[in-house]
């Protein structure tokens, strides 16, 4: 069996990491074509919105439309919240992920999976 030269190896080594540092810095894209950024915490996940989300608040004359940036929050007991909607559930199928608010709101994030480096135990749990 052939040594690899400790040079080759560390440019492999080095070439992986890159990659997987790329990957991270690829954006979640909701359903409706917002961009997010994803952040792991010991509680779970948090989305932050990389432009500000315009949603509707109220209801008949008393709608409005708040714009901001938007923080979505993806509890590890399947719990999510939304400032605009307030508490939540949230889970993960084989077509992607997404949250579930009171009023019918949903943030959807079709064909992608929720991903840390090193990898969390607590995304098997909210199945829908």
């Amino acid at each position: 069996m052939q040594m690899i030269p400790k040079m080759i190896a560390a440019s492999i080594v080095l070439g992986l990491w890159g990659a997987t540092a790329a990957a991270e810095d690829i954006p979640y894209v909701s359903s409706e074509g917002h961009e997010y950024r994803l952040t792991c915490t010991r509680d779970g996940y948090v989305l932050t919105s990389m432009a500000p989300v315009s949603r509707f608040t109220g209801q008949g004359a008393a709608t409005q439309v708040a714009r901001r940036t938007e923080t979505l929050y993806l509890g590890r007991s399947c719990d999510s919240f939304l400032d605009v909607a307030g508490a939540g559930t949230w889970g993960w199928a084989n077509g992607g992920f997404g949250a579930e608010f009171p009023g019918g709101l949903r943030v959807m994030f079709p064909r992608q999976e929720l991903y840390c480096a090193p990898r969390v135990s607590y995304a098997g749990a909210c199945r829908w």
